[in-house]
């Protein structure tokens, strides 16, 4: 009989170390023993299911069948355009019924999907929708039409999917054939096959605001270089696609976003993958040559291979294999944990897990532990503090040893839980468990020896209110063979404790407070206001925004604008968070602010673009914007049919009114026209931002209607900026308007210059209520306005001298005094010449992001990333690979001549490759018939005779993947 230990050996804080076996314990007998325990696991030899990663097979056209396969828990499922949409007027509950009815019953199986949209699906079928041009392969892909009707659509997809727990991640689809954004073997006009800039921008800003909740994947990796996409390399491992899989690797995003892929065995060379997923699998040689790609590209899971005949012995050891790395594999070392507790105390757990597979878990699943009945039902049950997308594989994998030469890093999870003072006393089994939040339920499971039928590994025995009676785990289940798995396609709030927590009634845990609570901007009747996030045991899910005691407002984000205010009023604010169980933290840090006075008995009103009130039409869409003053913005006005019109734009009288409109342009000066109450038309240019997330302003003169008035922003011949609000400052000849202009700009200075641009900067102006921007002159000539204390001014002769002022102005438009005027000149042409420069790679501006002409530059997949500034020249690494892309877009009909001035780290590197402009594609060599040297030498390219079209260059590239290695420095590239 055993011997219960004494009272006074309970107060020692013992730590017994067991050595690894079948139940991680010397034997059944092992002795109970007080204090902390520690156990250390053994990594099972079995490959098994796991969600989201692993042989991943297609679910074709026509086809609504998941078959069952011995280690698939995701399918990709390719979906035609007209099953989901055929009228643009169609509902988002036709997405929603589609889904319910093609994948009932996926959540009974643990089963998820990758759905990818197809239009046009070669040699099986086109599925256009009703009112989008089509029959031209290549321009029935570039209509606004068809863009406008992608971007509403897309949206309708976040609506329908982002939320659904059957959708494990989303392929981009839609453009091109098979939904892969390219046209090949067709062209456009430009030479190229890919999908265009403005579309990648169109469709890509699209996908970021429907799906914040579900990874999107493209399928090439030069493309959408600036959005948190993943790639689908769908010519996996493919010796004639090593491109692809290297662009893949340089563009490193592994640990963020999903990347997967498709063996291809229907084109190109098949010795390293033996034309069928059996001959890649029953080979050791071209199973370790595919796993070799998996590692070195972080591989979630693949398609087409997963077609094999699992009856095959020698397949199904390639599979087993290949299972055990492709995606997450998640083993625990070591386990510590309190072996005696006493009801209402504290139990403390933790252990070490690495991550052996290729790649990490991309959702922030919950990670719980639980102690179990003898019948392995749940007694109780809590949450961890962990993160396992954190859980991060190795890197730099070495083929010769076959390990990764930076091991994965073991990972430490702890957690300290308050055992509910109910729970029956007696001997339990500490498990522990990943869980889908879609029910609560497990459904990652650890790589280990023990494990439990259902999802839990044991890893040892806890006494509530005594000793543990033993620590025997019982038998362990194959991890293989368990397939009762499942999820819920709805869940509420976890019914468990949480580390740090209660133990038994749910989610006690209220948020942090939130900090640093202040004010961005401020007019006569409204407040900005933001503030730092504030954390939770769980995740935070709300603010809400009190002025004084009353609740005015809830935002998810973290600014919010209080409008309604009246003018010279002084207000406070606090803002609590909350959770999803309900949790409200303490207040903020109060702040307390005045309101601006009103214009004279007049007041200026903002009115943000998104409001629900305005009409958009055409393309005009709003997105989501974290530098905008409401969380958003409206963007593709123009461009023929988007329009974004303001309504109920009141003033208390007719007469003039100052209007300020806030923007966003991350291109050369856009205009847009703006017309009031449906009058003429008049044209406003709104300069360069410095990007896409910097918001500045420019002001007009408007003539309002007593009453609400509308205001209507449109571009019949190209792009409007994109629009975050609008600020009406109406005056009403009172003593009360603001008349204090901003104090003069001071030390204006020339902080860099080019043959074609030079940039300023300044010290900012104060205001008694506030500055909302600059106007810079040239000459006394106005160029531009920007909300930044810099400026550049682009689109300048070569070695002519050019004298600049500034001036601040406010909101109520009161101008200041000219600062300080400085004067420089440009530089001269690189190598001598003159003529329109592109790029001459000085840093300003700056690489990547935008070319001397104003217009956007960009490059990927070198050895050196986007390539490097290095003594004002654009450094260049590539080995058979790389491209980079310069927007030429405008005319260049007054030159015959491009010239690089290049040199190459030995001389001869004017093979290794192509250029494209104009819809001519040429090696360098080819082009020019001139070499590259070790020194710097202007290579002129005669574009009359290479039948260049100079009216429409387009984009000029540079593609490196050509069989060659090496280095380059392109100094400037310029046209004469």
């Amino acid at each position: 009989m055993k011997r219960k230990l004494g009272s006074s050996i309970l107060s020692l804080s013992l730590a017994l170390v067991v050595a690894a076996g079948s139940a991680g314990w010397p034997g059944k007998e092992a002795r109970a023993a007080v204090g902390t325990l520690t156990v250390n696991l053994t990594e099972t030899s079995e490959a098994f299911k796991n969600p989201n990663m692993g042989f991943r097979p297609s679910v074709y056209i026509g086809s609504t069948n998941f078959p069952d396969k011995e280690y698939t828990s995701i399918y990709k499922q390719y979906i035609p355009y007209t099953s989901l949409e055929n009228l643009a007027s169609d509902s988002v509950q036709k997405i929603k019924d589609w889904s319910n009815t093609a994948w009932a019953g996926l959540e009974n199986r643990n089963l998820k999907v990758v759905p990818r949209v197809v239009i046009v699906y070669p040699n099986v079928g086109e599925y256009w929708p009703d009112g989008i041009p089509h029959g031209d392969p290549a321009q029935q892909w570039l209509s606004d039409t068809y863009k406008n009707r992608m971007v509403a659509f897309i949206a309708k997809l976040g609506q329908a999917w982002n939320n659904d727990p059957r959708v494990a991640a989303v392929e981009f689809g839609l453009f091109g054939n098979w939904g892969e954004q390219h046209i090949y073997p067709n062209k456009f006009a430009d030479g190229t096959d890919r999908i265009p800039l403005s579309f990648q921008q169109a469709l890509g800003d699209a996908y970021v605001s429907a799906f914040p909740n579900k990874k999107v994947m493209v399928r090439y990796p030069e493309t959408f270089v600036n959005y948190p996409f993943g790639i689908q390399w769908d010519s996996f491992a493919l010796p004639d696609d090593a491109a692809g899989g290297n662009g893949e690797i340089s563009r490193d995003t592994w640990r963020t976003q999903i990347n997967s892929g498709e063996v291809a065995y229907d084109w190109g060379d098949q010795s390293n993958l033996g034309g069928s997923p059996d001959g890649t699998l029953g080979s050791v040689n071209n199973t370790n040559y595919v796993i070799d790609w998996i590692m070195k590209t972080h591989t979630s899971s693949l398609g087409w291979i997963a077609e094999y005949n699992a009856a095959n012995s020698a397949v199904e050891t390639g599979a087993t294999a290949m299972q055990k790395v492709l995606g997450y594999r998640y083993v625990i070392n070591q386990a510590s944990f309190s072996g005696n507790v006493t009801p209402g105390g504290t139990m403390n757990v933790s252990f070490n897990v690495v991550n052996k597979g290729s790649s990490p878990f991309y959702y922030n699943w919950p990670v719980e532990a639980s102690l179990l009945r003898a019948d392995k039902t749940v007694a109780w049950k809590g949450l961890f503090n962990a993160d396992i997308r954190q859980w991060l594989p190795g890197t730099n994998w070495n083929a010769s040893t076959r390990t990764y030469t930076n091991a994965p890093a073991t990972n430490a999870v702890s957690g300290s839980f308050t055992i509910p003072s109910n729970l029956a006393n007696g001997t339990y089994t500490l498990a522990l468990s990943i869980l889908d939040p879609s029910g609560w339920k497990p459904s990652v499971r650890f790589a280990n020896t023990n494990y439990y039928s259902g999802g839990r590994t044991p890893i040892g025995k806890v006494g509530i209110g005594g000793d543990p009676s033993d620590q025997n785990l019982g038998s362990f289940s194959s991890l293989k063979s368990d397939n009762t798995l499942s999820y819920s396609l709805t869940s509420g709030a976890y019914d468990g404790g949480v580390s740090g927590g209660g133990g038994g009634g749910g989610d006690t845990q209220a948020p942090t407070a939130p900090s640093g609570l202040s004010q961005t901007g401020v007019t006569s009747s409204s407040v900005a206001l933001t503030w730092s996030a504030a954390t939770d045991n769980v995740g935070v899910t709300a603010y809400d925004v009190y002025r004084g005691s009353s609740l005015v407002g809830t935002t998810s984000s973290t600014s919010f604008t209080n409008t309604g205010l009246a003018a010279s009023t002084s207000y406070t604010f606090t803002v609590k968070a909350r959770d999803a169980a309900g949790n409200v933290s303490a207040a903020s840090n109060a702040v307390t602010v005045s309101t601006s006075a009103g214009s004279g008995g007049g007041s200026t009103v903002t009115y943000e673009a998104e409001a629900s009130g305005n009409t958009l039409a055409g393309g005009a869409v709003t997105g989501a914007c974290s530098a905008c003053s409401g969380g958003s913005k409206v963007g593709y006005v123009g461009n023929n049919s988007g329009t974004l019109q303001f309504n109920g734009v009141n003033a208390a009288s007719a007469g003039t009114a100052t209007l300020t409109i806030s923007y966003l342009n991350g291109d050369a000066t856009r205009t847009a026209q703006m017309s009031v109450n449906g009058g003429s038309a008049v044209s406003v240019s709104f300069p360069n931002t410095g990007g896409w997330t910097t918001v500045g302003t420019v002001q007009a003169q408007v003539t309002l209607a007593a009453g609400n008035n509308t205001i209507k922003l449109s571009n019949p011949s190209g792009w409007a900026p994109d629009f975050d609000r609008i600020q009406v400052a109406v005056g009403g000849g009172g003593g009360g308007s603001d008349t204090q202009a901003p104090s003069a700009p001071g030390s204006l200075i020339v902080t860099g210059k080019t043959a074609a641009s030079i940039s300023l900067s300044w010290t900012a102006s104060t205001d008694n209520v506030g500055v909302v921007g600059y106007d810079v002159y040239r000459g006394g000539a106005y160029v531009g306005t920007t909300a930044s204390a810099s400026y550049t001014d682009s689109g300048l002769a070569a070695s002519t001298s050019y004298t600049y002022t500034v001036k601040a102005k406010d909101a109520a438009g009161n101008v200041s005094a000219s600062s300080n005027s400085v004067t420089d000149t440009t530089s001269a042409s690189g190598g001598g010449g003159t003529g329109l420069l592109l790029d001459n790679f000085d840093g300003s501006p700056g690489w990547p992001g935008s070319n001397d002409l104003g217009k956007w530059a960009g490059a990927n997949s070198f050895s050196n990333g986007a390539g490097i500034i290095e003594s004002g020249a654009l450094k260049l690494q590539y080995a058979n690979n790389g491209w980079l892309g310069t927007d030429v877009t405008q005319s260049i009909a007054g030159y015959t001549k491009m010239i690089v001035r290049v040199k190459g780290a030995n001389g001869g590197e004017q093979s290794h490759f192509k250029l494209s402009i104009g819809g001519v594609e040429k090696t360098l060599a080819d082009f020019s018939g001139n070499t590259i040297t070790t020194a710097y030498k202007d290579i002129e390219i005669d574009l009359v005779a290479n039948g260049v079209n100079r009216s429409a260059p387009g984009q000029l590239t540079m593609t490196f993947w050509w069989g060659g290695s090496g280095t380059i420095w392109i100094d400037e590239i310029r046209f004469a």
